[in-house]
């Protein structure tokens, strides 16, 4: 690695500056959030830059990978060609999630025993031609599922193998089963996380990982969680570009339709704008749109 020295006081060094805000390529990805689009004051308020780490931290089941799929489809809608790395959930299950989104087959209707009748084979025509009709010409979604607990050095390779084909925005599920030769959590939760952040910033890409709480914090659900629950410490915050933690404090489900869930979302560190912005969401897990409450609906985010 070498140093770079640079007077920033020098005439020079700020027309450079000033010169490269000109046109620059920060290729914003709206989340579809208005609160958290807003904060994004790089790129006045139009969503995650392409060159940022964005870390999504929460407790088991707390609905981190359900949220990362949907930013993924939010940079599908925008032709930016997401991919994503699964470590934890099966390609199979990565698939019956994404086509039950965007065909008119329900999630429990792509289940082996549903394609054991006469008609499957006409079922296989029929969901081919709905991706296919839907996807367009242009636009993929890369999935690359790894079976194991993989290293650092194969991440990596993943993460330029997917930039090589073409995708804008990189979704990793979830940093804590990457392996690292390094035996301390917290110094291997640092390596993890600058690997990741030099990746973003060198290459351009949007990286959305997703973290697991520490074992103390995922246990308190009476109490709101902060950047310094994240598993490994400190160093998955100070490399992040922002962090939006899931609270699970506050989770309700609509019992007139189970499928829908109603929390909270905390953008607890942001370098590019305001921090600890709350807002309310409401997560459908059948269609796989979050959503954040409108003024009027207040009431149904209320403390019980």
């Amino acid at each position: 690695m070498s140093w770079k020295i640079k007077n920033v006081l020098d005439g020079a060094a700020v027309v450079d500056y000033a010169s490269g805000l000109i046109g620059a390529d920060v290729n914003p990805m709206p989340t579809g959030l208005r609160s958290w689009d807003s904060a994004c004051f790089e790129t006045n308020g139009n969503g995650l830059a392409n060159w940022w780490m964005t870390v999504i931290g929460g407790a088991s089941n707390s609905g981190k990978t359900q949220l990362l799929q949907y930013l993924l489809k939010q940079a599908w809608l925008n032709h930016m060609n997401p991919g994503l790395i699964t470590m934890e959930v099966p390609l199979t299950g990565i698939q019956r999630s994404v086509y039950s989104r965007i065909t008119n087959y329900d999630y429990h209707d792509l289940m082996p025993h549903t394609f054991e009748d006469t008609q499957a084979a006409d079922k296989v025509v029929d969901l081919s031609n709905q991706v296919k009709k839907y996807a367009g010409v242009d636009r993929t979604f890369m999935v690359a599922e790894h079976d194991g607990t993989p290293d650092l050095h194969q991440i990596k390779e993943m993460c330029y193998a997917m930039k090589e084909a073409g995708c804008g925005v990189i979704g990793l599920d979830h940093l804590q089963l990457i392996k690292s030769p390094i035996g301390e959590i917290s110094d291997r939760a640092t390596e993890i996380a600058e690997e990741l952040r030099r990746f973003a910033h060198k290459e351009r890409i949007l990286v959305l990982a997703l973290s697991q709480l520490n074992r103390f914090a995922s246990r308190e659900r009476s109490r709101r969680p902060i950047c310094q629950d994240l598993w490994g410490g400190t160093s998955m915050e100070s490399n992040a570009n922002q962090v939006c933690l899931i609270d699970h404090s506050f989770m309700k489900r609509d019992m007139d339709h189970t499928h829908i869930i109603r929390t909270r979302l905390i953008l607890d560190k942001n370098r590019e704008g305001p921090a600890r912005v709350s807002m309310d969401v409401e997560a459908n897990f059948r269609t796989g749109v979050w959503r954040e409450a409108e003024p009027h609906e207040e009431n149904l985010w209320e403390e019980t």
